[in-house]
């Protein structure tokens, strides 16, 4: 198994190696490694001294998803006045296209190029470096609710939980849930509480649809953001998962990386607290959008369970990430029922 593995690597990274000729014919280019996400594999091309950044899309084979994505983000850049801080832009092929599929059949994986911004993740360490997170999702909230394309998203609202994964279907769940295989027995009762949580959801979604909506990123946090060397906010980063959904589930998900159950509760509500300072001088959500933040923080908690369960399924992450996963929805979503009320007064 070990070789067979090794095999395909070395397959993957020699057409890796092959993909910048596709964007610059007849020229010459390096390639590096560097830091990415989990969700794709990043590679670092340097051309005539200007830096791109190579991504190959692992969650899926759906060009239309990447499309969207890169429509998005060249609406973005021509609006770029309007943020202080960088959007990366899908360089184009000769052709005029943003994307290049890995193998000649369907079933390769695609692959684009972006634009470079130079920084570090950032690590919120005081309520002043949150307070400007805070703000530049808000910056990025108010750009985005004016950006209308001519495509419709593919990805569903956070709250479409039956459509996260097309393996992780309501009775999928429930039956991973319910009956775990042996290898997940020791996170029963986490599984069984987690099942809980998202049967509620699933009978608050009809008042959800009646919230204001408009275009999300879906995924800011720390690890999809760059700050320079005076750490000022640089550039956010992987707009993958963008869609029209709840305004306010822009705020949730930021809001739901703050929740830390080992830390003291008045430090949580100070750091929501200066987030929501930062971000509200932009975007002005009504009672009704607040009053749902701690559903929408245990919505995103979820959410990102069902995205782990349904990448296990699939053979890309082993047992011990998927059992991390479980384990962190499992403390946040209990400390939410716990101290919800705690966190929508700290706003």
């Amino acid at each position: 198994m070990n070789a067979i593995m090794r095999v395909k690597d070395l397959e993957l990274e020699e057409q890796l190696a092959l993909l910048p000729s596709h964007w610059f014919p007849g020229r010459k280019w390096t390639m590096r490694l560097g830091a990415g996400g989990m969700n794709n594999t990043t590679r670092f091309v340097d051309v005539d001294g200007t830096t791109y950044v190579l991504r190959l899309y692992e969650t899926h084979r759906d060009i239309d998803k990447i499309i969207f994505e890169h429509r998005i983000l060249l609406a973005l850049n021509k609006r770029k006045h309007q943020l202080p801080y960088r959007i990366p832009a899908p360089i184009e092929l000769p052709d005029g296209g943003t994307v290049v599929q890995l193998a000649a059949d369907r079933e390769g994986k695609l692959a684009a190029l972006f634009t470079f911004t130079d920084g570090t993740n950032p690590a919120w360490l005081d309520t002043d470096q949150v307070e400007q997170f805070g703000a530049a999702v808000g910056q990025l909230s108010s750009v985005l609710a004016d950006i209308a394309v001519d495509l419709k998203p593919v990805y569903p609202p956070y709250y479409e939980i039956e459509n996260i994964h097309p393996r992780c279907t309501p009775d999928a769940i429930r039956e991973f849930c319910i009956h775990p295989t042996e290898i997940f027995s020791p996170q029963r009762e986490e599984l069984l509480y987690i099942f809980d949580r998202f049967s509620a959801l699933y009978q608050s979604i009809p008042a959800l649809r009646k919230l204001p909506h408009q275009l999300v990123h879906g995924d800011i946090n720390g690890s999809n953001m760059l700050v320079d060397e005076k750490g000022q906010i640089a550039s956010v980063l992987d707009f993958e998962f963008v869609t029209r959904d709840l305004r306010v589930m822009e705020l949730a998900v930021c809001l739901s990386d703050f929740i830390d159950p080992t830390l003291p509760i008045e430090q949580l509500q100070l750091n929501c607290r200066a987030f929501y300072q930062g971000y509200r001088k932009f975007v002005q959500l009504k009672e009704a959008e607040l009053a749902v933040l701690p559903l929408l923080i245990e919505l995103r908690r979820l959410d990102v369970f069902i995205h782990f369960l349904g990448r296990y399924a699939d053979g890309v992450d082993p047992q011990g990430v998927l059992i991390d996963i479980i384990q962190n929805a499992y403390e946040k979503t209990k400390w939410l029922q716990n101290h919800c009320h705690e966190l929508v007064a700290a706003l």
